[in-house]
C-alpha cells in the first residue's frame, strides 16, 4: 500500500522534523557518551594533578622542617618516616596512625599499605584506612594524621552514612582516606640486593 507522504511545504518541515530527531537520538546514543567519558577523564587528571602538586610542596618543605627542627633543638621531630625500606617505613606509618585512633578510641576497621613510588628524591609511602565513627571524631582523627610526625598528608577521602536507628542522636559514618608520608631514598634496598645476586649468579 502506498505511503501518502506530504509534499510542498508540510514535506520539508516534516523532513527537517524527521531530521532534527534523528540527530539528538544520535547525539544521545553516541556523542554525549564520549563527551561524559572525556569530562570524568579531565575530572580524574585535575584531581591527580592536584594531589600531586600537594605532595610535591610537601616534599619541598622537607627540608626546611628538619632544618627547622635542628635548629630548635627537637630531636624527637620528624620530617620523614624512618627506615631504610618501603617495608619498615610502611609498617611505622602504619603504627602511627592506629595509635592516633587508639588515642580517639577508635579501632580502625581496616588499614592497609599501599604500593610506594619513587618521587624526586624520595620513596612515597600510604596506608588506606578505613574506620567507623561520628563526624567530629573523624575530622579529630584526620587533624591529628596532619599535626603528627613525621609529617603527613591525607588524600582521597570518602565519607558514607551507615544505618542507625531513628532516635540515635549521634550519627556513626564510615569513613576511608589514604594517609601519606615519605621516606628519603630511592629504589628499597632488598630489591637492589636482588638485583646484585643476579648479576653475581650470571656466568
Amino acid at each position: 500500500m502506498p505511503l501518502n507522504l506530504p509534499t510542498g511545504q508540510r514535506g520539508q518541515i516534516l523532513a527537517a522534523a524527521l531530521a532534527f530527531t534523528l540527530l539528538i537520538l544520535f547525539w544521545l546514543a553516541a556523542i554525549n557518551p564520549v563527551l561524559d567519558f572525556y569530562s570524568a577523564r579531565a575530572d580524574q587528571i585535575t584531581q591527580a594533578a592536584a594531589r600531586i602538586a600537594r605532595e610535591e610542596a610537601l616534599i619541598k618543605s622537607l627540608p626546611a622542617l628538619k632544618l627547622a627542627s635542628s635548629q630548635a633543638g627537637l630531636h624527637h621531630t620528624q620530617a620523614v618516616l624512618t627506615g631504610d625500606t618501603d617495608a619498615i617505613a610502611g609498617a611505622a606509618l602504619q603504627e602511627q596512625v592506629q595509635n592516633i585512633a587508639a588515642n580517639a578510641l577508635i579501632t580502625l576497621t581496616s588499614i592497609e599499605t599501599l604500593p610506594a613510588e619513587q618521587i624526586g628524591a624520595y620513596r612515597r609511602i600510604a596506608v588506606r584506612v578505613e574506620m567507623s565513627a561520628s563526624l567530629p571524631i573523624i575530622v579529630a582523627i584526620m587533624r591529628a594524621v596532619e599535626e603528627a610526625a613525621p609529617t603527613m598528608l591525607i588524600d582521597d577521602i570518602h565519607f558514607t552514612a551507615t544505618p542507625t536507628a531513628a532516635n540515635q542522636q549521634v550519627l556513626p559514618m564510615d569513613a576511608s582516606f589514604t594517609v601519606i608520608a615519605f621516606r628519603k631514598g630511592t629504589a628499597p634496598r632488598e630489591d637492589q640486593s636482588q638485583a646484585d645476586q643476579s648479576k653475581d649468579a650470571t656466568p
